[in-house]
């Protein structure tokens, strides 16, 4: 499989039966992420509008420092994962927009690769994460994501 490369997106939606500012007060309190990421087992404010997060998958634990790029309430949270040196690696993006009936929402997160995933990263993934086939294991970590916020939200986890 090709590397994931500069640009490429990745979304999952689901409909949440809370409204969107409820829906976005869970998504945008980043000490929660560790209740709907599949790999995220702690995230912590570092500084203004900047945190970090532990990883864990298989044999790699792992810590991602993070920016904020975008915060409107009820609407969109956003930020990016940096490399060593400060450059953008991948943006995550939840949207927060009304769902089809009153009081639901539509939910979505998406994915972007802010640059070529390089091949030490792919070897990594491949020889410590067992991650053969990463567009595939991202899209199905981004549905189990928004399917938990969903219950969150759904069992009033605001």
């Amino acid at each position: 499989m090709s590397a994931l490369q500069q640009d490429e997106r990745l979304a999952a939606s689901v409909v949440v039966r809370a409204t969107p500012e409820q829906v976005h007060a869970i998504v945008s309190d980043i000490t929660r992420i560790r209740e709907w990421s599949p790999e995220t087992v702690r995230s912590a404010w570092t500084g203004e509008g900047r945190f970090a997060s532990w990883n864990r998958r298989r044999l790699a634990l792992w810590k991602t420092p993070a920016r904020v790029t975008s915060v409107v309430p009820g609407r969109e949270f956003a930020f990016v994962v940096e490399v060593p040196g400060g450059q953008d690696w991948t943006e995550w993006t939840y949207r927060t927009d009304p769902g089809p009936e009153p009081g639901t929402t539509l939910l979505t997160e998406e994915f972007r690769m802010c640059k070529t995933l390089p091949f030490a990263a792919r070897a990594y993934e491949f020889l410590f994460l067992f991650v053969r086939d990463r567009r595939a294991d991202l899209q199905a970590n981004l549905q189990t994501g928004v399917e938990r916020i969903r219950d969150l939200a759904e069992a009033g986890g605001t």
